[in-house]
């Protein structure tokens, strides 16, 4: 199927190429079999920063092709059965972190904070983004627009704010001297 032309022109954008370049670097990390722990903190780290600056850049497609009644929830249960994300799954209870949802929020005085979990940074950050990866496999017009507007929609709105969780943890875990990654 020969897919639109303004769809073409917004894969072929440098901030969407790039984006997805690094999507894809994202996704093999946390599929790679046997890698040492400490080498995939510092390859997280790296990308995770690349992740979230190419998120930002990455502009809003308009829908033309898809809406509210387009449905590819079929992808979520068929591809997730079986994918390898051992890896995340071992940084067990050593990766719990505290944050405030919204740092900016004025309406109460005592902030609190929750506890955060790094394996579920990973986790909804890669389950987010490899869907909008295999949707976009499918080619069609529709499939396409609805996953980069899906990627974009999550990053302002669920993915994003994990990406940064998940950086704010890698950060101190590098910089503070509790780790040598």
């Amino acid at each position: 199927m020969k897919v639109s032309s303004d769809i073409q022109l917004f894969l072929d954008k440098e901030s969407t190429k790039n984006f997805l370049k690094t999507v894809e670097k994202f996704i093999e990390l946390i599929e790679a079999k046997n890698i040492p722990i400490n080498e995939f903190y510092i390859e997280a780290h790296e990308l995770l920063i690349e992740l979230y600056a190419n998120g930002h850049k990455l502009e809003q497609v308009d829908l033309k092709y898809a809406d509210a009644d387009t449905d590819f929830s079929k992808l979520d249960d068929e591809y997730f059965r079986n994918i390898n994300q051992e890896l995340i799954r071992t940084l067990g209870k050593d990766c719990f972190y505290h944050e405030v949802f919204d740092p900016t929020s004025t309406k109460n005085k005592t902030i609190q904070s929750v506890q955060g979990w790094l394996v579920d940074d990973f986790a909804d950050i890669y389950r987010d983004l490899k869907i909008e990866i295999e949707k976009m496999k499918i080619g069609t017009n529709e499939a396409l627009e609805d996953a980069l507007w899906q990627m974009k929609w999550g990053f302002i709105n669920h993915w994003g704010n994990h990406c940064i969780n998940a950086l704010r943890y890698l950060h101190y875990l590098r910089y503070d001297g509790k780790t040598s990654i």
